[in-house]
């Protein structure tokens, strides 16, 4: 949301300061590479490609709805006085938006470490997990993380800075920072705000420990999806971007099928991240990332149109532009599965689809298989064979300064015996877009926050 590096290449030094009231500085402490592995939320499930799209599609339309309530700001709710736990209004407030993620990162919380499988999300800040005792918690893998059995656990001072930078934070106990975030799609998450030592495991069988602020939450209403936390890796001052200060992060997404591990990597990362393994098999792309004032966690770039077959589509940019007031825009998100367009662009795609097809939309498909299209018969009536696989209409996307050509498994599900070809696309919901992680898969794609742009290439992840 990957290449030849020296992960850990120096041992962090971690000063105590860090358990004072003041937030994580591990700016320079942080240095070389680290490189983990992400497991699929429906990973050694046995399913088909069909099935698994159709699970990637029904969680895509609830972060589809989850992304129109925090872009729009209809779900802003009232803040909280960080001294007196009072509620204030604060204008421009959004939640953030969650709904049912896509990957897990595998991680250790705590002195001695307790094991995590926590869900990643480039669309949110917050890095929790539930804790016990849990006064209302939701299902999940792991036991629950016992801060009365960790020697690091340290709650946060009410005057630390990551508490202030929390958009709803209270101090009802006795200098402690308590916390409430809400997510798009209801899930909410209340506790208290500590800081506490997180351990990854890079696939080179190191370590990485370092100490963070995060949520530990004890009172937690909605969905994790086989998770047992989230993960916020956008660009606010809660994420794990922000705390660590990385300058570039960068994921290989496999294919749902895939029997081979999708990676993540984060540090300074060279340019040779193109290189070694997981290496780029195509040109590497570049574009700009943008920000938006009122939604500032989200990655936008900069989208200028689409083409299928060989005709660039007749749309405006001012369908793609990122607005004054936050809305519109285009993101690059490893949380939702399938990308979303705005009604009106979804159309003019389909519409192309169909014309160059020249096959009708079928009537009774599952609203879970998208938009589909009725293939045609077998001799005698009979449905194709499964080798059979119709000619479809290459599809691009264009961004200013790059184009990603879409190999035709990332944006098309065939089922030949029911007699269907599906378009891997859905509605927004609202007038802004979203890159979904299917376009990426088999795609190295780099975040690079010093130069504030995004490269991307295909790779055999």
């Amino acid at each position: 949301m990957k290449q030849a590096l020296v992960a850990l290449a120096v041992p962090l030094l971690l000063t105590a300061s860090l358990y004072a009231s003041t937030s994580p500085d591990t700016a320079d402490a942080f240095a070389g590479d680290v490189r983990l592995h992400l497991t699929h939320v429906d990973a050694g499930k046995q399913m088909s490609r069909r099935e698994l799209i159709r699970r990637a599609m029904q969680r895509s339309k609830a972060r589809a709805a989850a992304l129109s309530v925090a872009r729009s700001g209809s779900g802003r709710v009232p803040g909280k006085s960080a001294q007196q736990g009072e509620q204030h209004q604060q204008p421009g407030v959004p939640v953030r938006p969650s709904g049912d993620l896509e990957y897990l990162i595998d991680l250790a919380i705590g002195t001695p470490p307790q094991p995590v499988s926590a869900l990643l999300d480039t669309g949110s800040d917050l890095i929790w997990t539930q804790c016990a005792p849990c006064a209302s918690c939701l299902a999940q893998p792991d036991p629950l993380f016992a801060p009365a059995a960790s020697s690091s656990y340290v709650p946060m001072r009410c005057s630390g800075q990551l508490c202030n930078d929390i958009l709803h934070h209270s101090c009802q106990r006795p200098d402690t920072c308590t916390y409430r975030y809400n997510y798009g799609d209801g899930t909410t998450t209340l506790g208290v705000y500590a800081t506490e030592r997180f351990t990854f495991a890079s696939s080179s069988g190191e370590k990485l420990s370092v100490p963070l602020g995060f949520g530990c939450g004890t009172m937690n209403v909605g969905s994790l999806n086989n998770g047992s936390g989230i993960v916020g890796f956008g660009r606010d001052p809660l994420s794990l971007v922000s705390q660590l200060s990385i300058r570039r992060f960068s994921y290989c997404l496999t294919p749902y099928t895939s029997t081979r591990k999708s990676t993540l990597m984060f540090g300074s990362l060279s340019d040779g991240v193109f290189e070694g393994d997981d290496a780029a098999t195509g040109q590497v792309q570049t574009t700009r990332l943008l920000q938006s004032r009122q939604n500032p966690t989200f990655y936008y770039v900069p989208f200028t149109g689409v083409t299928v077959g060989t005709r660039r589509l007749r749309i405006p940019l001012s369908a793609f532009a990122l607005r004054p007031d936050g809305s519109g825009g285009v993101i690059v998100d490893s949380g939702t599965a399938l990308t979303l367009f705005p009604a009106a662009v979804l159309t003019e795609v389909l519409r192309a689809f169909r014309a160059q097809l020249r096959l009708p939309f079928t009537s009774s498909s599952s609203p879970d298989d998208g938009v589909c299209f009725a293939t045609p018969m077998a001799a005698g009536g009979r449905r194709a064979s499964a080798a059979t696989v119709v000619s479809v209409p290459r599809m691009a996307f264009h961004f200013q300064g790059a184009d990603l050509e879409l190999p035709r498994r990332n944006y098309v599900l065939d089922d030949p015996r029911r007699g269907s070809l599906c378009i891997l696309l859905a509605d927004s919901g609202d007038s802004g877009a979203t890159i979904g992680n299917f376009v990426q898969q088999d795609m190295r794609v780099l975040y690079d926050l010093e130069a504030e742009t995004l490269s991307f290439a295909p790779a055999q992840c």
